[in-house]
């Protein structure tokens, strides 16, 4: 009976050693997780109008500024908090949040002292060019068309319904990155080298899809899709095929990976090639259908497959007039830089 109760005591003594190791090891690691959202009702709110300092006072005529939302996280490689805060220059025509705002801004700062907002960085997510608002210490983040997306997105194609904002270790390092959606346009602002980055910034073409970040293979780091549908002209009733921009992270920035989305996905293929056949025997019409199959034989490896649709794409876009007259030149210019491509060993 002493010997059992001697080893019983043994092994709760080794269960509050181990229980103790890891409450050690807890309170060291970094509480990236904590995330704290704060909603602001008005804009009149006094706590949401102290971050309106950092901008020119009083606000331009026609335009008041709008605090709606704060966030608490660590988003760096300090132990304290950073507070991020998303704030818009309203017109007041119909509201801030209804897609009719002229700025949107994104201020990331260090509140430690008490009342006392101290500035680590300032990005100006979008300007409508419709009032003028001079904020020099913001950093303008411009927002691009994925490659070989010829669509372009039309004037208010960052306004939404406000900005979605999310911290979340997207590159696996441990520090929280940022995550925002504007309307029709993502960003991602991450800490790196010691400052606040723009490392991500392209438009999205969400129909039946949205933009979305996405661990694939589970190693920690997340890729990011941004929807697309294949585009075509006067054919009412056509059922668009999706595509999508892969971006992957490489240390530094995310970079387009296409190959390694579509370089094995026969279900994607079959799709587009059941797209492509009927619009060839019902219409004879199907540039960007071509050019995209021609794309995929690419990043699959297939040289003459996207030989023989890339090279149909130079031969007959401009005659056929399908492609509208204005992108004709961007199919071809892209297909003619593919095939140069393809002249030369692949890495």
């Amino acid at each position: 009976m002493k010997q059992q109760l001697q080893t019983t005591l043994l092994g709760l003594s080794i269960v509050l050693i181990l229980s103790c190791s890891v409450a050690s090891a807890d309170t060291t690691a970094p509480e990236t997780s904590e995330v704290e959202y704060h909603g602001y009702g008005v804009p009149s709110n006094p706590e949401g109008q102290r971050y309106h300092r950092f901008f020119p006072r009083p606000a331009p005529e026609k335009l008041f500024y709008d605090t709606r939302h704060k966030i608490t996280a660590n988003i760096d490689d300090t132990p304290e908090k950073e507070t991020l805060v998303t704030i818009l220059a309203d017109s007041g025509t119909l509201g801030a949040f209804e897609g009719y705002w002229a700025h949107a801004f994104l201020l990331i700062l260090d509140e430690t002292e008490p009342g006392v907002p101290k500035k680590k960085a300032f990005f100006k997510l979008y300007d409508a060019g419709l009032h003028d608002l001079e904020v020099p210490a913001a950093e303008f983040i411009e927002h691009h068309s994925p490659a070989f997306v010829f669509k372009k997105p039309w004037p208010s194609a960052a306004k939404g319904n406000g900005i979605g904002c999310k911290p979340i270790d997207l590159t696996g390092d441990g520090i929280l990155d940022v995550w925002l959606e504007l309307g029709r346009a993502v960003a991602v602002i991450s800490f790196q080298d010691g400052e606040f980055k723009v490392v991500f910034s392209r438009y999205t073409y969400p129909r039946d899809q949205e933009p979305e970040y996405v661990d694939l293979d589970n190693d920690g780091t997340y890729e990011i899709k941004i929807p697309y549908n294949i585009y075509m002209v006067d054919i009412p009733g056509l059922r668009y095929v999706p595509w999508i921009s892969l971006y992957e992270w490489d240390g530094n920035t995310y970079v387009l990976n296409n190959e390694r989305f579509y370089a094995n996905n026969d279900e994607f293929l079959i799709a587009l090639l059941q797209q492509y056949n009927y619009l060839l025997f019902r219409y004879g019409r199907y540039e960007p259908y071509s050019f995209y199959l021609g794309l995929v034989y690419y990043y699959r490896g297939n040289t003459s497959m996207a030989r023989r649709h890339l090279q149909w794409v130079i031969d007959h876009a401009e005659k056929r007039k399908y492609i509208q007259s204005d992108k004709a030149q961007d199919y071809i210019q892209a297909a003619e830089f593919l095939l140069k491509k393809l002249e030369k060993p692949r890495k």
